[in-house]
């Protein structure tokens, strides 16, 4: 099913033709007619993104479409007018010189027949052999060695680079892959387009964020221990044919490298794509994804959604899908189908952490309804109108960034936004234990804790935005209990360097017996120091009526009683200060 549709997204898209691919290139080799070396230039620029809020200045690579090179293992495989050093130069102690007559023979023999300025330059090259002079001026324009290892070269002859735009090299690569595809095994009936046609054994590499630099694999066997049915790694991964192994890894490279189609999710990487390459679903569906700025603005490096006017469009359409009313958002078709596809980087193959098909009115419910459920009473600190999931990520972290938050959660969470079913347990858990930690209950965490209370505990009672002052549910009137007696604390003694939050508050929320009589005693010495302690203690009264029965503190609390205790706190806390700005 997500070749099946990568597949269809490359016939939607047509990225490159089949035998070609898009290839990031570091350096061109500028050739004379006669095939003398003049120069190295470099094809890299430094450019500068932001990252988590600060500038990092990254290196880019011209990208350029070149024929589709063999996949390497440990053999020699000569690409054809692109490659490293080793091959073109024979830069490598232990096999260079077997490489640099791959490279040569590969050329020579493509080339055969074509009499272009840039063929006769490049078969003039080769001719030649390797020349120290050559090497001398590789090295001179590029002097780490390490970069050097690892750049790529690409020809230039006469003020143009040597590449698909080149249409007597295009040709001739052309019938040289067409005529190796008929001397491949006999043809087989593809599983993906249901033709008769040529197998591929050896898929393409994809290039993930965090896997191998040369690329990982996303259909593979290299290993006898994962055959099946009597097959060997000798045989091929799948059923599938050369057409469509080049479409869908073309088709994946291609979403990867759009920072218009991905969005990395912690360890993982999102891609996402609407049916027939819609543009309208895909910016509206990554931009609700990444959350809005409250002032307007995107706050993260990779993906800018849509352009600043549009965000009363953005407003527009939570708004009305809320109400279940279809309507126009610029072109988009609220019944298109949308995919998205959750990737993950494991040694040399790449995991699939979920895929996910819909519409496109579907995921839009989805999101509104999770920006609902986070939906709490501000703490005049939070820049986004709507949390995005990285800040969420960033919540379950000691150091507050959402890359090194658990590597399954990201994956998770994000798959149950979309698909709407319950949030992963691992993230109510990391907050809980964040909170227990010492760290300051803010409105991320508190959202948070009111999603999962809706979701995954069906609590309707105390999950409102703002304080319930009517509810009698135990651990919410516990926690705003225990927000008062803070409060008064702070109102008696002023900014202290450890209160009672700091020494009790781990221990109130799990085992309030053991905890609330020691801080109500306190709190009677605190009251003494007030001129005026009557709020508190008509506060304090009328908490203590709700709790009103045999046993108003429990021995312990269950982890959903101990969100519940949280939001009380956090919501009792956010009143003072609304009462506080009122009364200004």
């Amino acid at each position: 099913m997500i070749i099946g549709a990568l597949v269809k997204r490359y016939e939607d898209t047509q990225p490159v033709p089949q035998g070609w691919k898009k290839r990031a290139v570091s350096y061109a080799l500028n050739l004379s007619e006669d095939g003398e070396l003049l120069g190295v230039i470099p094809l890299e620029w430094e450019d500068t993104i932001m990252q988590g809020g600060k500038e990092k200045r990254v290196m880019r690579k011209q990208e350029l479409v070149l024929p589709e090179p063999e996949v390497r293992s440990s053999g020699i495989k000569a690409a054809f007018i692109c490659d490293d050093a080793s091959y073109l130069f024979g830069m490598d102690e232990k096999r260079g010189e077997l490489k640099f007559e791959a490279d040569k023979e590969l050329h020579l023999s493509i080339l055969e027949n074509v009499e272009s300025p840039s063929a006769r330059a490049i078969k003039a090259w080769f001719s030649a052999g390797v020349k120290v002079a050559d090497v001398e001026v590789v090295q001179a324009a590029i002097p780490n060695e390490k970069v050097l290892s690892q750049a790529l070269f690409v020809f230039h002859v006469n003020g143009k680079h040597v590449d698909y735009d080149d249409h007597t090299i295009r040709a001739a690569w052309e019938l040289k892959y067409s005529s190796a595809s008929e001397h491949e095994e006999d043809e087989m009936l593809c599983l993906i387009t249901g033709k008769h046609t040529t197998p591929e054994r050896i898929h393409g590499k994809i290039k993930l964020r965090g896997g191998q630099a040369a690329g990982s694999n996303l259909v593979s066997v290299n290993s006898d221990s994962f055959a099946s049915y009597g097959k060997t790694m000798k045989d091929r991964a799948a059923d599938i044919g050369k057409y469509a192994a080049f479409a869908h890894v073309t088709a994946l490279n291609d979403l990867l490298q759009s920072e218009k189609h991905r969005q990395f999710v912690g360890t993982d990487t999102l891609v996402y794509w609407a049916d027939d390459n819609s543009e309208p679903e895909t910016e509206a569906v990554g931009g609700l994804l990444n959350g809005q700025r409250a002032d307007g603005s995107d706050d993260d490096y990779w993906y800018s959604p849509l352009e600043e006017s549009d965000n009363d469009k953005l407003s527009d359409i939570m708004e009305k899908t809320a109400k279940a009313k279809y309507f126009d958002f610029e072109n988009c078709d609220m019944s298109r189908k949308f995919y998205l596809l959750c990737l993950s980087p494991n040694a040399a193959r790449v995991s699939v952490r979920f895929f996910h098909v819909s519409t496109f009115g579907e995921i839009i419910n989805n999101l509104r309804n999770h920006y609902d459920n986070l939906r709490i009473v501000s703490d005049n600190r939070t820049k986004f109108a709507n949390l995005p999931y990285w800040v969420i990520l960033s919540e379950t972290t000691v150091k507050k960034e959402s890359g090194k938050a658990a590597p399954l959660l990201g994956g998770q969470l994000v798959q149950s936004i979309i698909k709407g079913t319950s949030y992963p347990q691992t993230l109510y858990n990391a907050i809980l234990i964040r909170v227990r930690a010492g760290e300051e209950i803010n409105q991320t965490k508190a959202a948070v804790i009111k999603a999962v209370l809706i979701k995954n505990f069906n609590e309707k009672e105390v999950t409102t935005v703002g304080l319930n002052e009517e509810t009698r549910n135990k651990p919410y009137v516990l926690g705003r209990l225990f927000a008062v007696l803070e409060q008064l604390q702070y109102r008696a003694q002023g900014s202290l360097n450890s209160n009672i939050r700091d020494r009790y508050f781990a221990s109130a929320c799990a085992n309030p017996n053991n905890v609330f009589p020691t801080l109500l005693k306190l709190s009677m010495h605190h009251t003494a120091k007030l001129d005026n302690p009557t709020y508190f203690e008509k506060s304090k009264g009328e908490l203590l009526a709700k709790l009103d029965d045999a046993s108003p503190f429990p021995s312990t609390l269950s982890m959903d009683d101990q969100g519940r205790f949280i939001l009380g706190y956090y919501h009792q806390r956010q009143s003072f200060f609304t009462k506080k700005e009122d009364s200004q």
